[in-house]
């Protein structure tokens, strides 16, 4: 197994696709496409997330994950992750963010106990209280806090990308298209 880093804009646009398909599900209205587009017209063209893929020898994808840096380049977060195939083991994930945290300065955020169980079974080992009840696991690479504050991720606007899809809808129907596209031009292998 090897991890890849999802350069091709074709591949990676169809990856995206699938990986906020896998994440959302079909009955998730527009959270999908929201977020597909926020990825694409705003991390993606401020250099500021970067697609991997788990692959076994023969380039089969196991697992996605979108990673999306802090405002400085420094560190990274994990923002998606999803095995390739839903409701495949997750033993593909684990294994992607585990070879990630060993490589790279990486957090993660866990909504529950499970989630945070979950990362610990990555190697994330160091865990602090975030906002709202969210627990942020550093992997080994991550440096400590400064004065208890870690630095802002780059993150899009979600609510704005929903208001810009209801005012604008030739916008609506761009992203729409350009994400049942990419979608249908997804394989499982890289």
């Amino acid at each position: 197994m090897k991890v890849v880093h999802v350069k091709n804009p074709e591949s990676r646009e169809a990856c995206l696709a699938k990986l906020c398909a896998n994440i959302y599900g079909q009955d998730a209205g527009l959270a999908p496409l929201v977020t597909f587009a926020g990825v694409l017209g705003v991390l993606f063209e401020q250099d500021a997330a970067r697609l991997f893929a788990l692959t076994d020898d023969e380039h089969q994808i196991l697992s996605l994950v979108m990673v999306s840096s802090d405002v400085d380049g420094a560190t990274m977060e994990v923002g998606m992750l999803s095995t390739a195939e839903k409701g495949a083991s997750t033993a593909h994930s684990r294994e992607l963010v585990r070879i990630l945290a060993e490589k790279a300065p990486l957090r993660v955020t866990a909504n529950d106990k499970d989630g945070e169980a979950f990362f610990r079974t990555c190697g994330i080992e160091r865990w602090i209280d975030g906002e709202d009840g969210l627990r942020i696991g550093l992997g080994p690479r991550h440096p400590a806090p400064v004065q208890g504050i870690l630095p802002s991720t780059v993150r899009f606007n979600g609510e704005g990308i929903l208001r810009t899809f209801k005012q604008e809808r030739e916008t609506f129907e761009h992203y729409k298209s350009r994400f049942l596209d990419a979608l249908a031009r997804y394989t499982p292998t890289l």
